[in-house]
């Protein structure tokens, strides 16, 4: 039971590649390479050996024991913070964020893989079920602290830490547990005595405090989204709109609840609403933001937002936190599909920007992330009339069509048979003969459908507009 107890260069070498696999299956957000650190890792050795030597109250193999740990999780968080910045890959994945709240069900893990590895040891399984049991639970936090070192984000250190530290008490607890029920106790003591056994449901009770109280959080999360739609919708149900995102958390005896909901028609108290419903039902204060968007298809937009967010590969969170960054202005969501090839920026109505500013921000994002189609979503505004010569206007009106999905009603205000101009155009004017069937053929190259078009109803003045209403 002590064999694999202490440092050696096998604990060494292993204790490196295991760090390595962790960390990097963690950046990739890939379960199967998680679980193939799990496998290798040679940290069961000092963790039952520790159970052991608590239970045998032996202090050499206690200390050769603990230094082992000590070296060996040194070892871990140096290979992997080194990782960490040596790669490109600094957004944290759901493995990683799954790792940095632990809760009650954590330690139930820990528990049954410190009495699953020293069953192991004393019935002579052999070393894989001591692996997966341990490992289970001791490499991945480990690689999760050190990325968060790495990163400087110390919301994940520390609630991976906790985790860590929680799992590897627990583990070696249960292991002495187990062991003193198979009759493992100090040669000096006949008979077992009752303290040993209190001392460690108390340290479990202890444990277990904050890791309820984090579990009645993330359940009243859980409760507090599901809440959220049922609400929704019962506000929204006179109007077509779909509930696009919804996201709840729980901290400091209260839930913050932020919800983007896309909808043709606005509702104008929908906020105060969805606030007073939820903390009526939650019977805790609730802290509710709605955030609406007017779009053509809100059904279409949900799904475009969910799939985006519901299967994001490692790539293309970061590329989202990189279009974050990039974008100083107020916005609703940045979404990226999960290939990286195409991203949407939302635009909140209070941004600060006009249709032109927004069009030059697509521009802009797009020549900065060369190779990404990136749509910037303008909030819904008048068009009014547009000067069909003036070829930047007609862009942007043509581009903000096309970003709403909206179907526009056009009164031109040319005759169709208006004279050639005899002066060429200059720079930023297209000619008079074909301004309306030029923008026709833009609008339907943006995938517009028009709902209507009417003739001539204009004086000289408006002989080259076209008013815009949107249907």
């Amino acid at each position: 039971m002590y064999e694999n107890g202490g440092v050696s260069g096998y604990y060494l070498v292993m204790t490196f590649i295991s760090a390595a696999i962790a960390i990097l299956g963690l950046m990739l957000n890939s379960p199967a390479v998680v679980i193939g650190a799990m496998l290798v890792s040679p940290m069961m050795g000092p963790i039952v050996a520790l159970g052991f030597s608590l239970a045998l109250l032996d202090l050499d193999e206690m200390k050769r024991a603990a230094k082992a740990l000590l070296i060996g999780i040194g070892l871990a968080l140096t290979v992997a913070m080194i990782l960490t910045w040596m790669s490109p890959l600094k957004e944290p994945t759901s493995e990683i964020l799954a790792r940095t709240r632990p809760n009650f069900f954590d330690l139930l893990v820990a528990v049954f893989s410190g009495i699953a590895g020293a069953y192991a040891v004393i019935r002579q399984r052999g070393d894989t079920i001591i692996g997966v049991a341990i490992a289970t639970a001791l490499m991945p936090p480990v690689a999760t602290v050190a990325f968060g070192l790495a990163t400087g984000d110390m919301r994940i250190a520390i609630g991976a830490s906790y985790l860590f530290m929680t799992n590897l008490v627990a583990i070696a607890l249960a292991a002495t547990l187990t062991a003193g029920y198979y009759g493992f106790r100090p040669r000096l003591m006949e008979r077992p005595t009752k303290w040993r056994g209190l001392a460690v449901l108390a340290v479990f009770i202890v444990l277990s405090i904050p890791l309820v109280i984090s579990l009645r959080s993330i359940s009243l999360e859980s409760r507090a989204m599901a809440e959220t739609r049922v609400a929704v919708n019962d506000i929204f149900s006179g109007a077509d709109s779909r509930v696009t995102l919804v996201d709840a958390r729980a901290h400091d005896g209260k839930v913050v609840v932020s919800t983007l909901i896309s909808t043709r028609t606005l509702i104008a108290d929908a906020q105060a609403q969805l606030q007073q419903r939820l903390t009526a039902l939650l019977h805790v204060p609730v802290e509710a933001t709605l955030d609406q968007i007017v779009v053509a298809d809100p059904e279409s937009a949900s799904r475009a937002v969910q799939a985006s967010s519901g299967s994001t590969s490692d790539a293309a969170t970061g590329l989202a936190g990189r279009l974050s960054d990039s974008v100083p202005f107020a916005t609703d969501a940045i979404m990226v599909d999960p290939e990286g090839n195409k991203a949407i920026v939302l635009l909140r109505p209070d941004a600060g920007l006009d249709l032109s500013s927004a069009y030059a921000l697509e521009v802009a994002l797009r020549r900065k992330f060369d190779g990404l189609d990136v749509w910037v979503t303008p909030p819904l505004a008048p068009l009014g009339s547009v000067d069909l010569g003036n070829l930047q206007a007609r862009a942007e009106a043509v581009w903000a069509l096309a970003r709403w999905r909206a179907s526009p009603h056009l009164r031109f205000c040319r005759p169709a048979a208006a004279p050639t101009p005899v002066t060429p155009p200059v720079e930023g004017e297209s000619p008079a003969q074909d301004s309306r069937e030029s923008f026709l053929a833009e609008l339907a190259t943006a995938g517009v459908v028009i709902a209507a078009e009417d003739g001539p109803a204009c004086r000289g003045g408006d002989r080259n507009l076209v008013r815009l209403s949107l249907a």
